[in-house]
């Protein structure tokens, strides 16, 4: 590790670590890792060549755990609709046998 891409390689392995809490539906302990993890992304770095493939490898991992997200929250969704549709039934059920 550079001095240089520190901060950098930092930043992709506590990305690493959120996108295996994603994974394993850890979904609270995100916002902590993001913390500590935007200070390294903000910190200065060289604009080399590895810096732009650390760059990438960052991207890659956001653009999976948006993935990720987006998947969950469809699931959460659909569960909430079901939900709904299935008070609504009961309701009127209740309603037609009062």
């Amino acid at each position: 590790m550079s001095a240089g891409h520190a901060a950098l390689e930092r930043a992709l392995a506590v990305s690493d670590s959120m996108l295996a809490a994603a994974r394993d539906g850890r979904w609270d302990n995100l916002p902590a890792l993001d913390a500590e993890r935007q200070p390294l992304l903000h910190a200065g770095h060289p604009r080399d060549g590895r810096s732009r493939e650390l760059l990438q490898q960052l991207l890659a991992c956001n653009q999976e755990m948006l993935d990720l997200t987006a998947r969950v929250r469809a699931e959460v969704a659909d569960a909430l609709s079901r939900h709904g549709y299935a008070r609504h039934a009961l309701r009127a059920y209740v309603d037609l046998a009062g």
